[in-house]
Formats: structure tokens, C-alpha cells, sequence
């Protein structure tokens, strides 16, 4: 079973996945997934450390039109005038610079006045606890009816004080460029983090939920949406422990800790026993010379020490002739040290320890209880309904890559060794590109256009778009971050973005979105009391809606990874990098339409099997014909994108996906099994769960005696997301379908814009998902039928994957 690093799950924030989970803080930003793209993204983010040219654009005839260019909407002269400004500030570092034409006062980061220096961050977090001790107060005192209807607001006013801090504490600590703002921010999160904990341990406002929940009278007061909120803080609070006894609370606790620190050393041990393997200089033919010469030098010998995990190595893994140099770099990939072994046990040991004290049977049944598919048994009927169904596709490229080898030494019917794959797949990549043409097409993707594209589709689809705002000093974290306002045709200002996408040294190059704060209605009352109308809030956006509320807007950062090419100054973006940042956006226009009431529920807070719908069905419009052709022109002539070129990159794209994919499936696979309730047997060993799968369902197998490897032991994703594994395949089969259902006939159509905003977007967290996808899809079977569901959607994967 050989894993597919999946690089966009690289955890951001561990401590969003810590087994003590909140009932007052959940996951606001949208957590980094795996996905079916993930070998092709490590190709491109090893292209960049081995290859520093820049590839020549082809030269292509103008006249060759993309497709007819969907109706255009009507703009106002600001609005043209936005649209063309727009493009201008993310290509031409002079336009940016001329963009700012009135001098403005310096303000905080995101114009949070507490934020000017990294002192102002304790102050930030003290002033929301001393305000966030008043709710307690108020709640832990509920007893009258009236006290018990407002409850639900209450919370949800708590739950925004705490996150408030911890979410923009968290960005800045992960982001900021300056280490005392990080140092500040750190203090801050952990200032706050403790009280959360101490509010996890106290029963006040459980009880008073509880009392208000079970009293009819109050109930009636609610709507749909206030009693979802409260079904999901009681569950949250049942989930921490609170009905426990004290004992038990208290090795809750203990257990909790636990966990938090063997995670936190799984991951950051998570490395080969050995970091380099010796070779002599012509045992590496096939690799590309200036890279054996680079590595050479390390020693000025003749001998190449060569990195046992990396783009040099999968670069050997690839090119090397000699399979006894292949087979000794992977192999040693492929174990794991035993201490790590160790660590990654009692972590999940621990975990089951814990389900067990809450009176459940497994670490799964604890996390998805919550979530679309509600039980593990649930998960392990969609993933084989997934294998059964992608076996015999993923068993046609296995037979392409058996078929080069044969080819290669003039053999018949040979077996591909789990450690031969990526040598004779990268052949057969190479010669399927020079079949199509590999074409560089990035010359019609300046970052600039791609943000142009964006606006332009979500005006189509949404009535919204995006329009540059100057920003105040103060207010970035580095002069590259550009300012993005959200406009909505009915309803004005909706959100404010900062894209902060620029490659840079010391920046982290995974691609990221973080919901800074979340949308919530502010009652007047709460005006009133918080003088906000006197500006004694914070500073950060607010804007009424057309009913006359106040809404805190959502604030939200993008973050990638772009690079301008050598002797240019405007940032071309490869095909993939598109993809990336429609995902992205993705996620973000969830947090922008589902502007609820309530921060709980807000935006992308919704079960995490879900989270990653909404940016995946982005992917596929960054690979329409018709989307493209609102934005994708060549950066100098203008010229539209030729459609031969892009469907030529396309079919590239789709190389080996389905393999990939059934591996993906297999490690989903390995993470249920791990976390199932084997976890507390006297036998447990996960290198044997880990070997076992592979022998039974892997693609390739191994050499004869070989007893495969440890790999397990380098998944750290089962920390991040221990049970959640199979949630990328869900949601890509669920946007698979959508789009095929709603999108395909016509990407930009309003109606089927709206139909999505309406039935899935706008409620953020507070429907259920799969009322949202069965009303979108117009299947009410999806509604009501618990039981087939997670099979049916295993079936869609399939047959998207099929066709």
C-alpha cells in the first residue's frame, strides 16, 4: 500500500484537534485536508526546488478562441473600474503602490485597535475574558423563563469572545512575520485556552443549557437554527466529560493531556531513523547530473549523500536506473523507527482509554457521532463501496505502468514491485506528456486575471464580488497582503478578505484559508451595553444587513504560495496553482454567504466530513471551459487561453487518479482500523494492521520474503485527524455529483447559483448536510434514508470516476 503524501492535511492549529473537545470553540477555519491531487502537488513543489528555470510559453495562434464567452453582467463605471483595479494590484507591484492615494491613521492587525503593538494582544484577551466572565455569570444564574430563552444567544456570545481570540491569536502566532507579535499572540491563545479548559470542567452552564433544552415553554421561543445550536453545545459538553464524576473528570483530563503531548511528539518525531543514505556518484544514473553534482559537493567527494525524504528523493525514486539504490531509498521510507511505533500506539491507546471513559466503544465513535456519517460502521460501508467500485479503474493504470516495464526489458507479464511504482508511473507520465504536449499555460493565468475570474464567476453565480480597499498601517502583517472587500449586490458590505498569497522566505507554502472571525448578529442590546456605536469595540468590520442588523462580518486571510518568474515582476500561476486557489476561495465563499445569526454555526463551522464540500466543487469550475473563458488571457497579447492547450492540461491532470484515489481509500481504511476498538487489545499492533491491509487490498505487491513496512509510523495525519480521514473522498463524491446535477449544463448560471447559495451556503453549520445536498439535488431519499446513504455516495465516486 504505498501512501500518497497528502501535503494540503498538513495541520495548521493541532490544537483544534485535541481529543478535549470544546463546547465553546470549534474549528472556524477549514481544516487542511488530504486530497486525490496531492502526488501531483508534490511533483510541482519538487519542480520548484529542482528545476529554477522558467519554462518558455508556447507560441500559440490568437485566433484559436477558448469557448463564446458567457453573457456579461451589466457593471456600473465603479464597478468596471473595481474590475480592472482589481487585476492591476496583484500583477504590477506599481500599481499596488500607486493604489494608495489618501494617508490613513495606523490602526491594529485587521484594524483591530487593540493590535498596534504585541502588548495590545494580552490586553485584547483580557478585555474579551472580563466580558466573557459576565456571560458566565449571567448564565450560570438563568432561572427565570426569560433568562432560559436568551440562553442560546448567550452561549453563542460566549463562544464568539473566546474565539475572537483564539482564532486571530492562532493565525498571527502561525503567520506573523515578527516574533514578538507571535510571542504576544502565543500568550494570548493560552491565556484564553485556559479559561476554555476551566469552563469545560464546570457543570454551571451545562445545567442551565440542559435546564432551558428541556423546558418546552422556552423551546417554543426558539427557531430551527437556535435549537440546532443548542443540540450541538449540549452534545459538545456531554462529549467533554461533564455528566463524569469527579474521578473520572479527572482522568479525562489527564487522558486529554496525554494525548495533546504524544500528538504533539508524534508529529514533530514523525522523521526516518537514518536522514541520508551514502552512494557513490554512478550508482544515482538517471538523476538529473546538476543534482548528483549539488549533492556532491556537500563532501567534495565522490560520494552523494542523498536525503531519505523530499523532492531529491522521490526525484531518485523516479529517475534512478539501479533498482537496488531505488529499493534501499524506499525501503527505508517505508519503516518507521521503532520509538515512533511506540508513540503513535500509546497515542492511540490513549484515545480509545478516553472513548471508553465516555461510554463509548472507540475513538471513531466519539468523533463521527457528529458528523455526516454519524458511526464508524457508516464510514467502512462508503470507503469499501468506494474500493469495490474503484478497484477494477485503479487496476487499468496498474496495468499501464506493468506494461511499460515489460516494454522497458523486453519482458512478458512481469510483476511492478511496490518499490518499482514510482519509477516506471513517472515513464509512463513522462511519455503520455509527450504524446499531448505538456503545455505551460501559465501565461494566461496571471495571479491578477485568476482574481478577476473570481470575482466575475461569483457575480454570475452569487451577485457578489470582490473589490480592492486600501489598507491603514498597521493593519497587514507584510506590505504584500492585499485587502479584499465583499460586496453584495442586495446586501453591500458582506465580508472583508486579505490575500496575503505572495511567495516570501521564512513563509510556510501551504496553501491555507482562516476564518478570522466568523459572522454573528449583534443584538442591540449588546450594542448598547458594549458602547459600540461610541467605538468601544474592537474595530474590526461590522456593517448592517438590508433588515437593519448589525452583523459582525466575516474576516477572513487566504494564504499561498506564488511565485513571479525570474525577470518579470507579474505572477504567472501553473494550472494546479489555479485549482489551489479556487479551492481556497472555495471555503471562503462559504464563510462569506453563510453569514448565520449565530458564530456557532456560522460559515464553515459545520461537521467536518462537510467542510471541504464547497471548496472541492470550486475545483471543478476552474477547470471549465466556460468559467475560464471569463478571465484566462495570455498577460501580454490578451489573447484568450486556446481550448486545445487546456484540455490537453487537463488530461494530464487525470493521470493515475483513480490509483490514487483507491489509495486514499485504503489509508481512510488504516485510520478507522487504528482507531476502532482493537486499539485496547493486549495484541494490538499497528504495524500489523498496517501490513495486513496492504496485503489484502494493495495494488503493488512486495519482492518474495519481504514483509513490508511501518509506514504508519510517518502518517501523522492520524493525529490531526484521527477517524476523519475518509472526509476528502466524501465530499470530492458528493461535489462530483453536484456538479454533474446543478453546474455542468451552465457554470455561470444565476439560477443554479442561487439554488447552491440557498439550499447549502447560506446556512453555514446549521442544517443538516444532508438536507442541504438532498434538497440540492432535489433527493429527499438523502434526507430520510440514514441507513444507504454514505453507500449511495460511495457509488457516485465511482461513477464520476468511471465516465
Amino acid at each position: 500500500m504505498q501512501p500518497s503524501l497528502a501535503r494540503r492535511m498538513t495541520s495548521r492549529s493541532l490544537w483544534r484537534q485535541k481529543s478535549l473537545i470544546p463546547s465553546l470553540t470549534r474549528s472556524t477555519t477549514n481544516q487542511n485536508y488530504i486530497c486525490n491531487d496531492c502526488l501531483r502537488k508534490s511533483r510541482r513543489i519538487g519542480a520548484r526546488y529542482l528545476h529554477q528555470g522558467v519554462t518558455s510559453t508556447p507560441s500559440i495562434d490568437s485566433r484559436t478562441p477558448l469557448t463564446a464567452i458567457p453573457p456579461a453582467v451589466n457593471f456600473t463605471s465603479t464597478e468596471k473600474h473595481d474590475d480592472a483595479l482589481l487585476r492591476s494590484i496583484f500583477d504590477s507591484p506599481d500599481a499596488y503602490k500607486s493604489f494608495f492615494k489618501t494617508p490613513k491613521p495606523r490602526t491594529g492587525l485587521f484594524q483591530n485597535r487593540f493590535l498596534t503593538t504585541p502588548k495590545g494582544f494580552i490586553v485584547f484577551a483580557n478585555s474579551c475574558l472580563k466580558k466573557a466572565r459576565r456571560v458566565v455569570d449571567r448564565v450560570s444564574r438563568a432561572s427565570s423563563q426569560e433568562d432560559h430563552v436568551r440562553i442560546i444567544k448567550d452561549l453563542d456570545r460566549l463562544s464568539d469572545l473566546l474565539c475572537r481570540v483564539l482564532d486571530l491569536s492562532d493565525f498571527i502566532r502561525n503567520t506573523h512575520p515578527d516574533p514578538n507579535f507571535v510571542s504576544a499572540a502565543d500568550k494570548a491563545f493560552q491565556s484564553v485556552y485556559e479559561y476554555m479548559n476551566i469552563l469545560n470542567t464546570t457543570t454551571d452552564l451545562y445545567t442551565s443549557l440542559k435546564a432551558a433544552m428541556f423546558n418546552p415553554v422556552v423551546v417554543e421561543h426558539w427557531d430551527e437554527v437556535s435549537r440546532s445550536v443548542g443540540r450541538t453545545l449540549l452534545a459538545d459538553f456531554e462529549k467533554s466529560g461533564i455528566n463524569l464524576p469527579d474521578n473520572s473528570k479527572r482522568r479525562f483530563v489527564s487522558l486529554s493531556n496525554d494525548i495533546s503531548r504524544l500528538g504533539r511528539d508524534f508529529v514533530n518525531a514523525a522523521s526516518t531513523a537514518n536522514p541520508y543514505i551514502t552512494f557513490t556518484r554512478d550508482k544515482l544514473n538517471g538523476m538529473q547530473p546538476w543534482t548528483i553534482n549539488s549533492l556532491s559537493r556537500i563532501t567534495n567527494s565522490g560520494i552523494v549523500y542523498l536525503p531519505v525524504r523530499g523532492p531529491v528523493a522521490h526525484h531518485a525514486l523516479q529517475t534512478v536506473k539501479d533498482e537496488e539504490v531505488r529499493y534501499k531509498i524506499w525501503k527505508e521510507q517505508q519503516t518507521a523507527p521503532k520509538e515512533q511505533i511506540t508513540l503513535l500506539e500509546n497515542l492511540l491507546k490513549k484515545r480509545a482509554e478516553l472513548a471508553r471513559l465516555v461510554g463509548r466503544e472507540s475513538h471513531s465513535a466519539v468523533t463521527l457521532a457528529d458528523k455526516m456519517a454519524r458511526s464508524p460502521e457508516a464510514v467502512t460501508t462508503f470507503l469499501h463501496s468506494m474500493l469495490s467500485h474503484t478497484r477494477p479503474l485503479a487496476n487499468k493504470e496498474v496495468s499501464a505502468i506493468t506494461s511499460q516495464k515489460a516494454k522497458l526489458h523486453n519482458l512478458t507479464n512481469p510483476t511492478v514491485y511496490a518499490f518499482e511504482k514510482d519509477y516506471y508511473l513517472h515513464q509512463v507520465i513522462e511519455q503520455q506528456k509527450n504524446v499531448l504536449g505538456d503545455p505551460d499555460i501559465s501565461a494566461y493565468f496571471s495571479l491578477g486575471t485568476v482574481m478577476q475570474g473570481l470575482s466575475r464567476l461569483f457575480t454570475r453565480l452569487y451577485g457578489i464580488r470582490l473589490v480592492p480597499r486600501e489598507t491603514a498601517p498597521g493593519e497587514i502583517w507584510n506590505d504584500d497582503v492585499r485587502r479584499l472587500d465583499v460586496i453584495s449586490d442586495t446586501e453591500g458590505h458582506i465580508a472583508v478578505v486579505y490575500c496575503d498569497l505572495f511567495q516570501r522566505e521564512g513563509k510556510n507554502p501551504n496553501p491555507a484559508h482562516f476564518t478570522v472571525r466568523c459572522s454573528r448578529a449583534i443584538e442591540e442590546e449588546e450594542i448598547i451595553e458594549e458602547r459600540l456605536e461610541e467605538g468601544e469595540g474592537d474595530g474590526m468590520a461590522t456593517a448592517r444587513n438590508k433588515d437593519g442588523v448589525l452583523y459582525q462580518l466575516p474576516t477572513i486571510a487566504l494564504i499561498c504560495d506564488f511565485s513571479t518568474p525570474a525577470g518579470s515582476s507579474t505572477p504567472l500561476l501553473g494550472f494546479n496553482e489555479v485549482t489551489t486557489l479556487f479551492h481556497e476561495m472555495g471555503h471562503a465563499i462559504h464563510s462569506i454567504v453563510g453569514r448565520t445569526r449565530f458564530h456557532e454555526v456560522a460559515g464553515t463551522r459545520c461537521p467536518t466530513d462537510f467542510a471541504e464540500f464547497p471548496s472541492i466543487l470550486m475545483e471543478h469550475f476552474a477547470r471549465s471551459p466556460e468559467v475560464l473563458s471569463l478571465f484566462a488571457r495570455h498577460y501580454r497579447t490578451d489573447a484568450p487561453l486556446p481550448q486545445e492547450l487546456l484540455q490537453k492540461r487537463v488530461k494530464i491532470g487525470k493521470l493515475m487518479e483513480n490509483s490514487e484515489t483507491y489509495q486514499q481509500v485504503l489509508l481512510a481504511l488504516l485510520d478507522q482500523e487504528l482507531h476502532s476498538p482493537q486499539a485496547l487489545e493486549k495484541s494490538f499492533d499497528s504495524t500489523q494492521i498496517y501490513r495486513n491491509l496492504d496485503r489484502s487490498y494493495g495494488l503493488f505487491p512486495h519482492r518474495d520474503g519481504e514483509e513490508g513496512g511501518s509506514w504508519q509510523g510517518y502518517f501523522t495525519h492520524l493525529f490531526g485527524y484521527g477517524g476523519l480521514y475518509y472526509s476528502y473522498m466524501l465530499d470530492k463524491a458528493i461535489a462530483d455529483k453536484v456538479w454533474k446535477e446543478v453546474f455542468v449544463k451552465d457554470p455561470v448560471s444565476r439560477d443554479a447559483g442561487e439554488r447552491y447559495k440557498q439550499e447549502v451556503l447560506r446556512w453555514g453549520g446549521s442544517r443538516d448536510p444532508w438536507k442541504c445536498i438532498g434538497r440540492l439535488l432535489k433527493r429527499e431519499d438523502l434526507v430520510e434514508d440514514a441507513e444507504g446513504r454514505m453507500e449511495e455516495v460511495g457509488r457516485w465516486g465511482a461513477e464520476v470516476a468511471a465516465a
